[in-house]
C-alpha cells in the first residue's frame, strides 16, 4: 500500500527519485514499468500509475462505450499527459517536460501515497490545496457513512 507524504525534488534533467519506500513496494507488487499521466486537464499534477494498476483501470474503461462522455474524456486528458517509463538503476524516474512543466515539478515537489499510485505535487501547490480545498463536513459524512 502506498500511503503518507515524502518531500523530494526533482533533478536539472527532469528526473524524479522515487522514495525508496514507494519505490521498493511498487517494484515488488507491480514490477518496473510505470504510466505517467495527469488527470487534470491542466496538467496541475503528475499521477505515476504501476502499469498493471493502470492496464486495469484500462480494462474498467473498456466496460463504456467508446463515445461515453466520460470515457472520452479520461482517455483524452489521460493520453494527452501520458507516457510509459521505468525506474532507472537508481530508482529514478524521467518526468517528461510537457507534464513536468504544467505540474510545475521543477525543484521540490511533494511525492503522496495513493494506495495504488502516487501523486506528484509542485510543493507550495499542494500545500495551497489542501489548505483550500482539503476536508469538509460533507466528506466526513459521506465516509462516516462508510464507516470511517
Amino acid at each position: 500500500m502506498l500511503r503518507g507524504r515524502i518531500s523530494t525534488r526533482i533533478d536539472d534533467k527532469g528526473r524524479l527519485k522515487v522514495p525508496s519506500a514507494f519505490r521498493a513496494h511498487i517494484e515488488q507488487e507491480y514490477g518496473p514499468e510505470l504510466y505517467l499521466t495527469s488527470l487534470s486537464p491542466t496538467g496541475e499534477f503528475v499521477r505515476l500509475y504501476p502499469l498493471k494498476v493502470w492496464e486495469a483501470i484500462e480494462e474498467k474503461l473498456r466496460s463504456l462505450p467508446q463515445l461515453h462522455p466520460a470515457r472520452k474524456s479520461f482517455e483524452m486528458t489521460t493520453s494527452y499527459w501520458g507516457q510509459m517509463a521505468e525506474f532507472d538503476a537508481q530508482g529514478r524516474v524521467v518526468l517528461p517536460p510537457p507534464l513536468r512543466e504544467a505540474a510545475g515539478a521543477s525543484a521540490d515537489v511533494d511525492v503522496l501515497g495513493m494506495q495504488t499510485c502516487l501523486d506528484i505535487w509542485n510543493s507550495d501547490r499542494i500545500r495551497s490545496r489542501v489548505l483550500s480545498d482539503g476536508l469538509n463536513d460533507a466528506h466526513l459524512a459521506d465516509l462516516a457513512a462508510l464507516g470511517i
